[in-house]
């Protein structure tokens, strides 16, 4: 059994993948490719991805692959990677709770220059190149309707070695596990956006719609307000404080890493990645203090106050990473 090594991984990296039952292998027939599935890998262990729940965070950790080609990677390999990959990964970002549309996923097997007949809905390989073309690179023919034999072929990517190595029987175990925070939260937003489809009798797909919404019919605020409260959204955070308590507590931290390597490699871990983590947090902080300015709602201001908890918590796990780099 194989699981992805996110330590190959580049953010902005496309993961072309494939399992073996019987649904896949005829996504591949009718696409005349070796893999039936993409993924957009936007960092810090994380992918986005486009799948029959919507357009979803996941853990690349979580996914337990038969054999080693399973997966293979599409790194960008203009010179402009950084100018553009910010663009690229906040259009993955804002598009998370959008559906998931099967018709639009058939058609993109005609090989048509077509516009995309369900623009609010996603597939998977529509979701990673249209993540490239908010960027302004139409890394496809037609981003709205593509295959993962198309991405493959594209100018724009190389095909680099495969990320999977054989897991250990603690990584095994840690993918299956079934107490999967990323997929409760999932869940959680994906009931959010189901309410306010509900109420407003809109075609909300994504948190940016539904602040819009928000801000245009100010009598339905505090229903929806009052729903993301009781959802659970809100406090997703203190499961984590729970289940990993030495990710914030540098004492329980030197308790729970037994020896020295392990330490300092959960210590780099967070030394490294929490800039990067807390930058989106910031970014989505800017927004919601933003869409606060005009009528001082309770649903941005939740959202305020959850985006500075959340940035918060990044810094203390920076905090024990360096401590624990430091010994």
């Amino acid at each position: 059994m194989y699981i992805i090594n996110f330590s190959k991984l580049r953010v902005g990296d496309i993961l072309l993948t494939r399992k073996h039952d019987r649904e896949c292998e005829l996504i591949r027939k009718s696409t005349k490719s070796d893999y039936s599935h993409a993924i957009l890998y936007v960092g810090v262990g994380s992918g986005i991805e486009s799948n029959g729940l919507g357009v979803q965070s996941i853990n690349t950790a979580r996914t337990i692959y038969k054999f080693p080609n399973d997966v293979q990677i599409l790194r960008y390999n203009k010179s402009n990677f950084e100018s553009i990959i910010e663009d690229v990964i906040n259009f993955a970002r804002q598009k998370i709770g959008t559906e998931y549309s099967t018709k639009e996923a058939r058609l993109s097997r005609l090989e048509e220059t077509i516009q995309a007949k369900e623009t609010n809905r996603q597939f998977c390989t529509r979701f990673v190149a249209q993540s490239y073309k908010n960027a302004g690179i139409k890394v496809v023919p037609n981003p709205d309707y593509c295959s993962p034999k198309e991405l493959i072929e594209s100018d724009f990517f190389d095909l680099i070695d495969s990320c999977l190595e054989k897991g250990t029987k603690e990584q095994i175990d840690y993918a299956n596990e079934k107490d999967n925070p990323i997929s409760q939260q999932t869940d959680i937003t994906n009931d959010i956006f189901e309410f306010a489809r509900s109420i407003s009798n809109t075609d909300i797909q994504t948190f940016e719609q539904l602040s819009k919404y928000v801000l245009e019919n100010r009598t339905k605020e505090p229903e929806i307000t009052e729903f993301i409260r009781n959802s659970g959204y809100l406090t997703m955070w203190k499961k984590d404080i729970k289940r990993n308590p030495w990710y914030y507590d540098y004492q329980k931290a030197i308790e729970h890493y037994k020896c020295s390597e392990e330490r300092k490699g959960n210590g780099k871990f967070f030394s490294d990645t929490e800039e990067y983590t807390r930058h989106r947090f910031l970014v989505s902080l800017d927004a919601m203090k933003f869409g606060y300015s005009f009528y001082e709602q309770d649903f941005f201001k939740d959202q305020i106050e959850l985006c500075e908890k959340l940035i918060e918590l990044s810094k203390q796990r920076e905090y024990v990473g360096n401590k624990l780099l430091s010994e």
